[in-house]
C-alpha cells in the first residue's frame, strides 16, 4: 500500500523515515522514531504494534534483525508484512512479507533501506537509494528526493494521497522539541510531496524560532545576548519570514522584540508598525508577550514602539490588567 526508507544522516546522526501512499493519513500508521534508539517503518498489511514494539526491544539493545525476528516469529500474519527497523547507529533490518501485494521488495545498507509493496513495478524502490545517495541538503530534502524518485518510477498503483516524516535526533538531548527535528505529516492531498516539502520548509523555519525561545537572554528574561548572537537571530527571523509568506508576522513580531531588547528602538517600531499593518492585533499580542518575560522591564515603556512615531500612544483597549 505504500514506499517508504529509512535513512541516517553519517554526519549529525540524526534518523529518520518517510512515507507516501494512496491511503488516508499514512503518517498515523507507518513511521515511528526515537531519538537515541531508531526508526520503524511498518507497512503492506500494516501492524502498527511493529513501531513501538520494535521500538521498545531496540531501545533494550536488540539489534534490528534480532528485534525483527521476535516480531514476526509472534505474528500469524506476518507473510502479509512489510517491515523495517533500523537503529541509531544505521544498522537495518527489513522483512518483505511472501504475501505483500506485488510489486513488493525492499533494498537494504548501512544507514539507508527503501521497501514498497503494492507499487507499479520492481523499478520503483531501487531508485529510491540512489537519489537519497546523490541529493544535496539535509537529512529531510535527501529523504523527499528519494519519496520523489519513487514516484517517477510509478509509486503507488493507486495514485497518491498522503505522505509523512519523521527525523529525530541519533543522541537524545532530553527535551521532546529538540530531540523531534522534523515531524510533519500530509493526511489527504493532491500532491502530497508537494505539500510534505512546503511543511518541512516551514518546520525548519519555526524550529529556528523554538531554538532561540529556549536560548537564554536572547528573547525571554534578562537580555544577555551579544552582539553577533543577536545579528545571526534576526537574520535567521528574516528567512523564516520569507519562507512562510507575508500574510503570518509572527517572525517579524519576534525580530521587533528582539530589536527592541537589543537598544534598536527605531528598527523595532519600524518592524511593530509593519506587523500591524498585516495583522492589528500585533500590538495586543506584543503586550501580553512583553508581560509573560519577553521584556525584562515596564511593559508600558513597549507604547511608544507598537505607535507610529507620528501618532500619541494610546493604551491597549484588549489589555488585561496584570494580577
Amino acid at each position: 500500500m505504500t514506499y517508504s526508507l529509512l535513512a541516517r544522516d553519517p554526519t549529525t546522526g540524526d534518523i529518520g523515515v518517510a512515507v507516501q501512499s494512496h491511503f488516508f493519513a499514512v503518517g498515523r500508521l507507518v513511521p515511528w522514531a526515537t531519538a537515541g534508539v531508531g526508526a520503524v517503518a511498518t507497512q503492506a498489511m500494516v501492524e502498527p504494534s511493529y513501531g513501538s514494539h520494535g521500538l521498545e526491544l531496540m531501545g533494550r539493545g536488540y539489534a534490528p534483525n534480532d528485534a525483527l525476528a521476535q516480531l514476526l516469529e509472534q505474528d500469524l500474519g506476518s507473510e502479509h508484512r512489510q517491515v523495517a527497523l533500523m537503529a541509531a547507529d544505521g544498522t537495518a533490518a527489513v522483512h518483505t512479507g511472501s504475501a505483500c501485494i506485488s510489486a513488493a521488495g525492499h533494498t537494504t545498507d548501512h544507514g539507508l533501506s527503501t521497501h514498497a509493496n503494492l507499487v507499479e513495478s520492481e523499478a520503483v524502490w531501487p531508485p529510491m537509494s540512489e537519489a537519497f545517495r546523490t541529493a544535496d541538503g539535509n537529512l529531510a530534502h535527501r529523504m523527499l528526493a528519494a519519496l520523489r524518485a519513487a514516484e517517477r518510477h510509478g509509486g503507488d498503483i493507486r495514485g497518491r494521497q498522503s505522505s509523512a516524516m519523521l527525523i529525530v535526533r541519533g543522541t537524545p538531548t532530553g527535551h521532546l522539541a529538540e530531540d523531534r527535528v522534523v515531524d510533519v505529516r500530509v493526511d489527504d492531498a493532491a500532491h502530497p510531496l508537494d505539500e510534505l516539502e512546503r511543511l518541512i520548509d516551514h518546520a525548519e523555519a519555526f524550529g529556528g524560532l523554538l531554538r532561540m525561545l529556549q536560548t537564554e537572554g536572547l528573547l525571554s528574561g534578562e537580555h544577555t545576548a551579544d552582539a553577533e548572537l543577536v545579528r545571526q537571530a534576526l537574520a535567521e527571523l528574516d528567512a523564516a519570514q520569507r519562507v512562510i509568506g507575508e500574510k503570518n508576522v509572527e517572525p517579524t513580531v519576534w525580530k521587533g522584540l528582539l530589536l527592541a531588547r537589543s537598544g534598536h528602538q527605531d528598527e523595532a517600531r519600524r518592524t511593530f508598525q509593519q506587523a500591524i499593518r498585516t495583522e492589528p492585533r500585533t500590538a495586543t499580542l506584543v503586550r501580553r508577550l512583553a508581560r509573560a518575560g519577553t521584556w525584562p522591564g515596564d511593559p508600558a515603556t513597549l507604547d511608544t514602539l507598537l505607535t507610529p512615531s507620528d501618532s500619541p500612544a494610546v493604551p491597549d483597549p484588549h489589555s488585561e490588567p496584570d494580577r
